[in-house]
């Protein structure tokens, strides 16, 4: 059987051979600190500048475009008589178009306008379109059971409005996407108060739900809207006339909109 012959045992070096070596080595490691320190500052430099680079793009995307709208604050209006005093006011004052809609939280025509329109005016909105009005009533509080959920989820609008305005209409539009039938008792304060933590609402704001301290605000706005000519809901206005298209279809109301701001 052929055998593996070893290798052959390695021979120290001389004195002069191991100065060799040392200096040899010396400067191998002198070139790889050098390398170490160019790719420490190239790797620097590019994070660097990548880093410029998103914080570039960051500021330019959150900087408006010339010529585009800039959505206003949310404002509530308390005036102490007329039809537009009690009112939760979205968007820029400068708006070309008023939007008003009158609404009841337990008004199932309301949660299908706003199922169809809802994200639509919301866009508008956006656009620096529309001045949207929203006055929330309270008159279908006869139809809860005496629990008077209009009056309490109307409440929980306002008080949103005035204290987070950012998550007012996502609010708004989670309490008609879970609407209760009208002639039940409603939704619970506790569910009110769960959709609006879900839309983003503060949670100080919810718990300050409790305290029901807008419901005389939504008692006077709804007794001055009916006192102003209003008969029922959803009712909407466009630049203080009525709209007396299809409240139930996409388009309709968007186009009467467009037309009333090319005029």
């Amino acid at each position: 059987m052929p055998k593996t012959t070893p290798p052959p045992a390695s021979t120290p070096p001389s004195g002069s051979r191991r100065q060799q070596l040392a200096a040899q080595q010396a400067q191998a490691a002198r070139e790889q600190r050098i390398r170490r320190r160019v790719t420490i500052i190239l790797v620097a430099t590019v994070a660097a500048t990548l880093i410029g680079v998103l914080v570039w793009v960051a500021v330019l995307a959150q900087t408006p475009k010339p010529g585009t709208p800039t959505p206003g604050t949310v404002t509530a209006n308390a005036a102490a008589a007329g039809s537009d005093a009690w009112t939760i006011t979205v968007g820029q004052t400068g708006a070309p178009v008023r939007v008003s809609v009158y609404q009841d939280y337990m008004c199932p025509f309301c949660g299908r306008f706003d199922a169809t329109n809802g994200d639509e005016l919301n866009r508008l909105v956006a656009e620096g379109t529309i001045q949207l009005e929203i006055h929330p009533m309270s008159f279908l509080d006869r139809a809860s059971n005496g629990t008077r959920y209009s009056t309490r989820a109307a409440n929980a609008f306002v008080t949103a409005a005035k204290a987070d305005p950012d998550s007012a209409m996502a609010f708004n539009d989670a309490l008609f996407a879970n609407q209760p039938t009208e002639g039940g008792n409603g939704l619970t304060d506790d569910q009110i108060a769960t959709l609006a933590t879900a839309a983003g609402v503060d949670p100080n704001v919810v718990a300050g739900f409790k305290q029901q301290a807008n419901t005389s605000w939504v008692d006077q706005g709804t007794k001055a809207d009916f006192a102003s000519g209003i008969t029922g809901t959803p009712t909407v206005l466009i630049d203080g006339k009525p709209f007396k298209g299809d409240l139930y279809s996409v388009g309709p109301l968007t186009t009467a909109i467009k037309a009333d701001a090319n005029d």
